[in-house]
């Protein structure tokens, strides 16, 4: 890439992998329209209003998918808490890198550099998921792992975000206080 437009040709690319398309059909649920590009602050705010489960949690199927492979690689219970918790960490970590909402730097063949700090783009969204659960599972983020095991407590996944080794500190805390 070269430049200012190669940089910007990159993003433009990015959001595009994570805007459904304008004739998407709404959710079956009656939630919000998945042709409008929600982000995970939409997400937050409609399952923190309304207590969404998973059966209604598809404002964007892209990101609200996401979460749920995650959870689901994991073996950990999709619940609205954990949901939420995710939608949040995300927005906390506000990046726009390839298929990688909550900015990790694990390694996956391809993956380039988004930033200076090693934070990865992906080529493809399972390769984002297993990057993701790769990270997780690597021994050093055991107390997040059990507060998405409880399933129960948002709150409770953004302070064990804030007591790990991950770099968003007390990102996820401030944005389920927002």
């Amino acid at each position: 890439m070269d430049g200012i437009q190669g940089v910007q040709a990159r993003i433009a690319e990015i959001q595009a992998a994570f805007t459904p398309p304008a004739a998407a059909p709404a959710a079956a649920s009656g939630s919000t329209d998945a042709s409008s590009g929600t982000d995970f602050a939409s997400v937050l705010a409609g399952v923190s209003s309304t207590g969404a489960t998973t059966s209604s949690y598809t404002p964007s199927p892209d990101r609200a998918q996401w979460a749920t492979d995650v959870l689901n690689r994991l073996g950990l219970p999709v619940t609205s808490e954990n949901l939420k918790a995710l939608a949040a960490w995300a927005q906390a970590e506000g990046t726009n890198a390839g298929y990688n909402p909550l900015a990790t730097t694990q390694s996956m063949p391809g993956a380039t550099n988004f930033n200076s700090v090693g934070v990865k783009n992906y080529l493809s969204y399972a390769d984002g998921v297993q990057a993701t659960v790769t990270t997780l599972t690597n021994g050093h983020y055991a107390n997040i792992l059990a507060a998405l095991q409880a399933g129960n407590s948002a709150t409770a996944v953004g302070q064990a975000v804030a007591n790990s080794p991950w770099g968003t500190g007390q990102g996820v805390l401030r944005v389920l206080q927002g």
